[in-house]
């Protein structure tokens, strides 16, 4: 992809900015191909951990892992888009490239026409090229003092060099930053699916929305800046062209470029903060298995059987020899307390409170009682014999 060459003298300001779009574009379509190539490292790459991860998740299987419904939605809607940000140009340039190349200038123009900022028709770059030659035109005039022309070079100097830098440097990291982002897509896919790589992939989408943010924001910026230095360089040149002195201007300009320089680098800076707010996680929408595994084993279990699904035979048994060993415990606190009671009393029985709460402990939550009948059964003949 063939970018306009920058020749010096020739709208320097705009063909660079036009240079620096071309790249953003050729590095965010072409790098994309090459790394989406089925030949490439990076879709071998792919291959392995997408074969990795559907081999963990059949021996979550086998070994009777309790999932719910979610987990395996979850795990598919990881692998669909692992598969189509890593495999589908078509999709990810709908998605991705045309909504982070195009659509801050188009959200941008839409703004600045409603707020009738200058540049809003799709000309800004022309127009910040005409700012660049007036501030040209007036560094030869210069403001008048003592009748020298060039008796404030350094500070109209300098102002032009703060104007060029404030407008080319941030735009220029912004895109060319987009179009590496838009480029790496298919690696990032991959560390979607494990948990250990899934924050390498959230810093990535939320970079991906900061440049989107952030050129939005440049090209607001920018419009003020036109609305304010058009009028002013149109003023100052007439009246140098007049024979006018314009002595508190060169001071005038200079702070203008360098507060609009300040205010592009700390917007760039504020967009980053505002997409990298720790407010919000993937996580919360891909929970970890060790995070649920964390949970008490019952409260996986009414988890499992809320959802309408049975848990696997392991979970079952599992529970109920926890609940057995529960039971023994307690069954054994109260015999280290019966015997306390038979050595203060020095007989060998103990209450019979103590006694009936053993029992009633000892029948309690044991394992296939939940249908057995809590009553004994006794024939019509058995009770007649025992009234005899």
């Amino acid at each position: 992809m063939a970018c306009p060459v920058v020749h010096t003298g020739e709208d320097f300001l705009a063909n660079a900015l036009a240079h620096i779009d071309c790249q953003a574009q050729a590095i965010g379509s072409y790098g994309y191909g090459a790394l989406a190539s089925p030949g490439s490292p990076v879709t071998i790459a792919l291959t392995s951990l997408l074969t990795i991860f559907i081999a963990l998740f059949g021996i979550r299987l086998l070994l009777g892992y309790p999932m719910a419904t979610r987990d395996v939605v979850g795990d598919v809607l990881k692998v669909g888009i692992m598969l189509t940000l890593a495999t589908s140009w078509p999709a990810w340039r709908v998605v991705g490239y045309d909504l982070v190349i195009h659509g801050p200038g188009q959200i941008a123009q839409v703004i600045g026409a409603s707020a009738g900022l200058p540049g809003s028709a799709g000309d800004l770059a022309a127009r910040l090229q005409n700012v660049d030659k007036g501030l040209a035109a007036f560094n030869t005039y210069g403001s008048g003092r003592l009748g020298v022309a060039q008796g404030d070079w350094f500070q109209l100097g300098f102002a032009r060099s703060a104007y060029l830098v404030g407008t080319l440097g941030p735009l220029a990291l912004v895109r060319l930053t987009a179009g590496f982002l838009l480029a790496v897509a298919p690696l990032m896919a991959g560390l979607l699916l494990f948990g250990i790589t899934r924050g390498i992939f959230e810093g990535w989408a939320r970079a991906l929305v900061t440049t989107f943010l952030a050129s939005m924001l440049l090209s607001v910026i920018y419009g003020v800046e036109l609305a304010l230095l058009e009028p002013w360089l149109q003023d100052a040149l007439q009246r140098r062209a007049a024979d006018v002195q314009t002595l508190d201007a060169p001071v005038e300009i200079l702070v203008a470029a360098l507060s609009f320089a300040v205010a592009s680098l700390a917007g760039v800076f504020l967009m980053a903060r505002l997409a990298f707010h720790s407010g919000f996680h993937f996580t919360a929408i891909f929970p970890e298995a060790s995070e649920r595994a964390e949970a008490p084993a019952a409260q996986r279990i009414s988890m499992t059987t809320a959802s309408g699904e049975e848990p696997s035979r392991a979970v079952t048994v599992a529970q109920a020899v926890t609940d057995n060993l529960r039971r023994e415990e307690r069954i054994a606190n109260i015999a280290r307390t019966e015997g306390r009671w038979a050595e203060r009393s020095g007989s060998g029985t103990a209450p019979s409170t103590l006694a009936a709460q053993a029992s009633e402990v000892g029948g309690e939550n044991a394992l296939g009682n939940t249908w057995r009948r809590p009553s004994r059964r006794h024939s019509g003949a058995a009770r007649r014999r025992d009234q005899n």
